[in-house]
């Protein structure tokens, strides 16, 4: 790999644009956005931030090794001094001025992946080989993790401290370059902590992070979701500082809330073995035992405590109230408690009516054909099926064997019998015609209207008649009697009462 004699920042960015376009379909102008903002960051989070982007893969390992070298070539100046050394060693080593670097061998005990992904670098996944050695013990492994969570601790307060500087008064961002992406999480993993803008809606990534929205430029997160994220994060450090601070002493890291109490005997030389661990057992039971007994005393206690603070509070309520007023209280009390649970008191449960045949004393006289035939298609269906279970219980239900004879063995296998359907679509075409007829009486009801005409059509208009001295009522060519037939001396009204309908 050969480096140009002099490298500046505008090679660097049209190398980097063009690279990036390659690796991702994406405008040259989106690319040149991305660049721009990888050139902002710190040199350590350059190879995390493009690998993110880029994915693993060989042409993004290659991409991101050569961008590194141009930039630190870059970056680095050159000074006569150093001019006149690298002349030298050029000249003495007989190879060009700007030759390939040498770099050191990797240590052999690092393998290719780690399990931390922010622990990676891409000359640890471009260059090592897989190696089948242990890379550290389990302690240099937990302090390591340790390490990576802090640094992703700071960056994320770094990150948090940054977007609250840059803001500036009228809150337009203009000394920070926004990382624009419209991906919609499809290319780029979701950002957890603000999914979408609470304002526009768009769906954000990781490449966005925590910034205002690219597309309406509000911003994700408010002050006091802020404060709580940064408080969470401070615990979060202080809680890993001390671990840190304690690695050494795992006794601290590994103590429980409550240490284990052993008991130990010991057994002289010569002595019983089986009697030293029965006394150990009693001694066991009996701190068992004791253990129970202060539960129950604390239980015991706490329920005495209770009942206290109920006396107490009802001596409360009650020392400067009327006990007429108390007895009325309570007794309404139990009044309102019998009229909330009137329903529940007053549920009939009929199991007896789930199998009554249809009569004209079972309460049906009232349905027409078809609910009858319905209600008698149900219970004999129900009697079918109660009759079967007697059977299988009993033993004597019907049952359909098949014999097969295969390889000079009999096998007897069971089959299961389909119950008949028959059954069912008969109830299912009486509930539809049921449901049929139900629906064209609700219509005819809604075509009847009222007539004033028809109905007063339907009464006679009163005439009045005189009587003769026969005590006969005539009106033109009628004549009417009185009858003979004697009644209670009764009111009309209750007369018409008494009448069955």
């Amino acid at each position: 790999m050969s480096l140009p004699p002099i490298m500046s920042y505008d090679s660097l960015k049209k190398y980097a644009v063009q690279a990036v376009a390659r690796i991702l379909p994406l405008d040259s102008e989106t690319c040149l956005e991305m660049v721009n903002y990888t050139l902002s960051l710190p040199n350590d989070e350059i190879e995390s931030h493009l690998l993110d982007l880029l994915g693993h893969s060989e042409e993004s390992y290659e991409f991101i090794s050569k961008f590194m070298d141009l930039k630190k070539a870059a970056d680095d100046p050159k000074t006569p001094s150093n001019d006149k050394n690298l002349n030298k060693s050029s000249k003495k080593d007989g190879l060009p001025q700007w030759g390939p670097k040498t770099k050191a061998p990797a240590p052999k005990n690092k393998t290719r992946l780690q399990n931390n992904k922010t622990s990676v670098t891409v000359s640890e996944l471009s260059s090592l080989k897989p190696s089948n050695q242990l890379s550290n013990s389990q302690a240099k492994k937990s302090k390591k993790k340790t390490l990576d969570s802090l640094k992703d601790i700071e960056a994320v307060l770094n990150e948090l401290e940054v977007s609250r500087t840059v803001e500036d008064v009228d809150g337009i961002y203009s000394s920070k370059v926004l990382r624009v992406c419209n991906c919609m999480a499809t290319k780029h993993p979701l950002f957890e902590v603000a999914p979408n803008c609470l304002n526009c809606g768009k769906i954000i990534c990781s490449k966005e992070g925590l910034q205002p929205c690219s597309s309406c430029g509000k911003e994700l997160l408010n002050e006091h979701e802020k404060n709580e994220i940064v408080k969470i994060l401070l615990s979060e450090r202080d809680l890993l500082d001390t671990k840190k601070a304690h690695a050494k002493d795992k006794l601290i890291q590994l103590q429980t809330t409550k240490p284990l109490k052993y008991i130990k005997f010991s057994n002289a030389t010569g002595g019983n073995l089986w009697k030293a661990q029965e006394e150990a057992f009693k001694i066991a039971e009996q701190e068992a035992k004791r253990r129970r007994e202060q539960e129950e005393e604390q239980a015991q206690k706490k329920l005495e405590i209770e009942e206290q603070m109920r006396e107490l509070e009802h001596y409360k309520r009650t020392k400067d109230v009327d006990e007429a007023l108390l007895s009325a209280q309570n007794r309404l009390e139990t009044l309102l408690h019998y009229q909330d649970t009137g329903a529940e008191r007053s549920k009939i449960i009929d199991n007896a009516a789930d199998y009554e045949m249809p009569s004209l004393s079972s309460g049906s006289m009232w349905l027409s054909p078809v609910e009858r035939a319905l209600q008698l298609k149900k219970q004999q269906k129900q009697l079918r099926s109660f009759e079967a279970e007697e059977k299988a219980r009993v033993g004597r239900s019907s049952k359909v064997v098949e014999m097969v004879i295969k390889d000079g063995k009999v096998k007897m296998v069971e089959k299961v019998v389909q119950a008949k359907e028959n059954d069912q679509e008969a109830i299912e075409s009486l509930e539809d015609e049921i449901r049929r007829d139900k629906l064209a009486r609700e219509q005819e009801l809604t075509k009847n209207v009222w007539d004033y005409e028809l109905d007063q059509n339907k009464w006679e208009k009163p005439t009045y008649v005189s009587a003769d001295k026969g005590g006969h009522h005539r009106r033109d060519n009628l004549l009417f009697k009185e009858s003979r037939v004697q009644h209670d001396i009764i009111d009309d009204v209750e007369l018409v009462t008494t009448i069955p309908s």
